[in-house]
């Protein structure tokens, strides 16, 4: 019994220190697998109209090189890659030397992490091609050393997963089909040493990468099969299943293609997409090269060609890859007191921290309440992409009456299609009586046939108009006037109105009970009742009738 109880509590406590896997399955949402690899972010357009159109969220292949880890520069790509819905499969690339590329190092590593954890990606997945075809010496520093590449994929593997559990990590397509030579290496034994120097290295990569071009020549038909044609991939996961590479890994090709001079183009496209590329597993193919005007590739640019309007043309699936939702609250103005019989229009202001950018048809503020639904609502968010802040209206009207009213309890959330998601706001409104203010004034003359009655306006700080009301005034005092739509404690500005007098005004902090409020004695030149005086209040005095204003006038109260 005791044995039993060791081995259950070993057994969860493994369960626990097993990493999260935060990668997320691309093959378990819908998913547009057509994409196309770029060089520039000019060419982002012309790629998302090219793997967009009838459908959504296709994939665009990037190279990043070592000597371009340009945070703003490419961070300003992958925001334009979020708005245009491209889902990016980033390849590492050293640096260039002569005529071949330099070996990636060890000690580069951790400048490579610390780049690409700088960048905020477009979706979860942070796909990631660990180089490019090492079994050319030119892609290795002149050497093919199969080695060195598991060496510095297991390092690379390593600390990318320490810095996030959101990196899908991928390895370098191999060109299967170059020979042995001097200069190359075949894919299979390429592999197989990779597997002798460390028998799990297969094990570490969360999808497969292959370049399956139609060899020979890049000329071949649809039709080929096995090593060096548009089903290299198969050929490959086949092999490597003796080696540990998982049989059901998500597939990326991210090399294909013909040369532009091996016919009807946009029929073997066409067909490719429709009969060739249709496994349940394989996520994205990404043909090189949209856009290479010069040699030594211009023979694989798809721009302005009749196979790029073909695969425009294409019935895609619209795309749906999981996107990181966060917020941060920076701002609001919810009270703790409330007043009754009262609307409130309050804000909150979110700063976006997530990947998506927020739209109104998908992005609410959700609210849970102890008021009854008709009481509250919310505003719309505007578009805010990542980075960016939004203001929320939250509308609220309270009861009529304080009298056993239970405070007011809010929780409030972003969510994204019912989903709430980020920070959550936690605030208990109290509910009191309305405050009242009783009103002071004096009037330096008294203008002979005018009613002792004055007009009241409320403003709030931003100048929004809260309260009207008509005042009578007894000796220079009004009765006691309840205030509504306001927040106690909170300073309001108080304007007094009577005609033909200048207007005066008043700040008052306004206390939840009784507040007295005093205003400077009202003087009668506002002859042309504009607010304020000017030489037009002259010719209005001498225009008004003798015996009302000329002669009427007596001291004030």
């Amino acid at each position: 019994m005791r044995r039993i109880i060791w081995f259950s509590l070993l057994l969860l406590w493994l369960l626990l220190v097993q990493p999260a896997q935060a990668i997320v399955d691309p093959r378990q949402t819908p998913n547009n697998r057509v994409g196309i690899h770029v060089l520039e972010q000019e060419d982002l357009k012309p790629a998302a109209q090219l793997v967009n159109t009838n459908g959504d969220w296709g994939y665009v292949t990037v190279v990043i090189r070592l000597n371009d880890l340009n945070q703003e520069k490419w961070q300003a790509i992958f925001d334009e890659m979020r708005r245009r819905h491209l889902i990016p499969i980033v390849r590492l690339a050293t640096t260039p030397e002569n005529s071949h590329w330099v070996k990636p190092k060890s000690e580069d590593i951790d400048r490579w992490v610390e780049f690409l954890s700088s960048l905020n990606w477009v979706i979860q997945n942070r796909y990631v091609v660990l180089f490019n075809e090492p079994n050319h010496a030119k892609e290795w520093g002149n050497e093919i050393k199969p080695n060195e590449y598991a060496a510095i994929v297991k390092e690379f593997q390593a600390k990318l997963k320490a810095a996030s559990t959101d990196w899908f990590i991928l390895p370098a397509g191999l060109d299967t089909a170059a020979p042995n030579s001097k200069d190359t290496m075949t894919a299979s034994e390429y592999w197989r040493q990779m597997y002798l120097t460390d028998p799990e290295v297969f094990q570490l990569f969360d999808g497969w990468n292959s370049h399956s071009y139609p060899n020979p020549g890049f000329s071949g038909p649809v039709s080929g099969t096995g090593w060096g044609s548009l089903r290299s991939y198969l050929a490959e996961i086949n092999y490597l299943s003796r080696f540990g590479l998982p049989g059901n890994l998500p597939i990326f090709i991210t090399e294909t293609g013909w040369v532009n001079t091996s016919g009807d183009l946009a029929n073997l496209y066409t067909l490719a997409f429709n009969q060739v590329w249709q496994q349940a597993n394989l996520v994205a193919v990404t043909p090189f090269v949209l856009n290479y005007p010069q040699v030594p590739f211009k023979q694989f640019s798809w721009m302005g060609t009749s196979h790029y309007d073909a695969v425009a043309a294409l019935p895609k699936s619209a795309g749906r890859p999981q996107q990181i939702n966060q917020s941060q609250l920076v701002d609001h103005n919810l009270p703790d007191e409330v007043v009754t019989a009262s609307d409130y229009r309050f804000f909150l202001e979110f700063t976006n921290t997530g990947q998506s950018i927020w739209e109104r048809e998908n992005f609410s503020l959700q609210i849970t309440s102890s008021l009854q639904a008709e009481s509250f609502f919310a505003g719309h968010l505007g578009t805010t992409e990542p980075g960016q802040s939004a203001k929320v209206d939250f509308n609220l009207k309270t009861p009529d009456s304080s009298v056993g009213a239970e405070p007011i309890n809010l929780e409030l959330q972003l969510s994204f299609k019912g989903q709430p998601f980020g920070e959550v706001i936690v605030k208990t409104i109290t509910i009191v009586p309305p405050p009242e203010v009783i009103l002071s004034a004096k009037l330096l003359f008294k203008v002979g046939g005018l009613q002792d009655q004055y007009r009241l306006l409320v403003y709030d700080s931003v100048n929004n108009l809260l309260q009207e009301n008509l005042v009578d005034f007894n000796l220079g005092r009004s009765e006691p006037i309840k205030l509504y739509n306001l927040v106690p404690k909170q300073a309001y500005r108080l304007v007094l109105l009577k005609p033909y007098y200048l207007p005066r005004q008043t700040w008052v902090v306004l206390n939840k009970e009784t507040n007295q409020v005093s205003f400077k004695t009202l003087l009668p030149f506002d002859f042309d009742q504009s607010g304020h005086l000017s030489l037009v209040d002259f010719w209005a005095w001498l225009l008004l009738p003798l015996n009302y204003l000329r002669f009427g006038l007596k001291l004030g109260n």
